[in-house]
């Protein structure tokens, strides 16, 4: 509840989230040389070739039989490598509540002092996102910046993002955002946001 709070007095509700790029956000993380492992990258590996334009060492995590990939758990990589920036894109949704925090948790151990997690889900607030066989834990944005406080991130940025820009049709748009005050819900479809590990931090017991 404490992380909830805290969650609502710097961002407000989800409404209120900036609307932001996921591959822009992506990019702005990246320097030359950050080593990035994408977790949950899926066959098709969507942000390699935005990773790849700044940075030659990508990494990815995935257990899908039909794509490639440098690993297909935590336990793969190297003793003593980690990593700048770790992407977990459209990946928390299909896990339940424990096996989110395990990932976050070995995510963490993973990254360097000052390294980044990146993490996108389907927004919670959207009428018809969690319809999804697939999806197992709906993540509203106060539960999601709880997650990464409760193992140690600090939170740096959080946004909402989606597929398509909400209409330009005034009467549509009223429309649309008319119902989206008065049901309490959002337009956009995902929820992005940004963690970061500081120096000499150690995964919280508080998660306990």
């Amino acid at each position: 509840m404490k992380w909830r709070g805290e969650c609502f007095s710097r961002f407000g509700a989800v409404q209120n989230l900036p609307l932001k790029n996921p591959q822009e956000e992506i990019l702005s993380l990246l320097r030359p040389g950050s080593r990035v492992l994408d977790i949950g990258a899926g066959a098709h590996k969507p942000f390699q070739k935005a990773v790849m334009s700044v940075t030659s060492f990508y990494y990815c995590l995935d257990t899908d039989p039909d794509g490639t990939f440098d690993f297909r758990s935590f336990s793969e990589i190297p003793v003593g490598m980690s990593f700048d920036l770790a992407i977990a894109n459209q990946v928390l949704e299909h896990v339940a509540v424990p096996d989110a925090l395990d990932l976050v948790e070995q995510t963490f151990l993973k990254l360097s002092n000052g390294g980044k997690l990146l993490v996108t889900v389907p927004n919670a607030a959207h009428p018809v996102r969690q319809r999804d066989i697939s999806h197992v834990t709906p993540w509203a944005t106060n539960d999601l910046y709880s997650l990464l406080k409760c193992v140690g991130f600090e939170i740096e940025d959080m946004g909402r993002y989606n597929k398509h820009p909400l209409t330009t049709d005034p009467l549509k748009r009223w429309i649309v955002e008319t119902v989206c005050q008065e049901f309490r819900i959002d337009w956009c479809d995902s929820i992005i946001i940004v963690g970061a590990k500081r120096p000499g931090e150690e995964i919280s017991a508080e998660k306990n």
